[in-house]
């Protein structure tokens, strides 16, 4: 009963050292998943920032001719071969250059659409995974700062808990200080508390 005080620190202490622990293993599955993220796209990214030409030449390679281009081609030669008939140039110099021209335009405008279309989906596809990630990021800030707060709350009051114990030990002491004091034969007060003081440090 006697014994020296406990620091209050120490009873906080148990509370405070689980806040890592359990914060931790809420942060990682998303820091985990922003990793993944990041291996995703870097190389990506970096290859457009260094090297647009090579990362351009990449996805061409596979472009194939959509069944649309194959049915404007076919009607565009058509067209032509029959103007090129009427007038009569078919397979003249003349009418295999525009077919060919005509064809490659086409092909071209293709190729465009084609791109914009993979561009567009590649776009959409890091857009999310960087918004997926900012949400799950969010959401396990809030959380572990949730729980950060209540084990405060409760190192905080285990620190006030144990500090009115303390307290609660010192006037005990105190009271019963006096009590010898008086039954000493001195008065109540200072001079009483003084004595009892020194007759109690013999047991404490």
């Amino acid at each position: 009963m006697f014994g020296a005080d406990k620091n209050p620190a120490d009873a906080a202490m148990p509370y405070l050292n689980q806040i890592p622990g359990t914060i931790q293993p809420l942060y990682n599955p998303f820091i985990q998943q922003g990793q993944s993220a990041y291996n995703t796209m870097s190389p990506q990214l970096n290859q457009m920032a260094q090297d647009p030409t090579a990362f351009l030449e990449a996805m061409m390679q596979g472009y194939q001719p959509s069944r649309g281009y194959q049915l404007r081609r076919d009607e565009a030669q058509r067209a032509a071969g029959n103007s090129a008939a009427a007038g009569g140039m078919r397979g003249s110099i003349n009418d295999i250059t525009n077919q060919s021209r005509l064809t490659d335009a086409l092909l071209g405008e293709d190729m465009q659409q084609w791109l914009q279309n993979l561009m567009g989906i590649q776009g959409m596809g890091m857009q999310g995974l960087g918004q997926f990630y900012n949400a799950g990021y969010g959401a396990s800030g809030n959380l572990a700062s949730d729980m950060s707060n209540l084990l405060g709350t409760q190192a905080q009051l285990a620190f006030q808990g144990q500090s009115q114990k303390n307290q609660n030990k010192k006037d005990m002491i105190g009271g019963i200080a006096k009590g010898i004091g008086a039954v000493a034969g001195m008065p109540f007060g200072p001079a009483g508390s003084t004595v009892g003081s020194t007759l109690m440090s013999k047991f404490i």
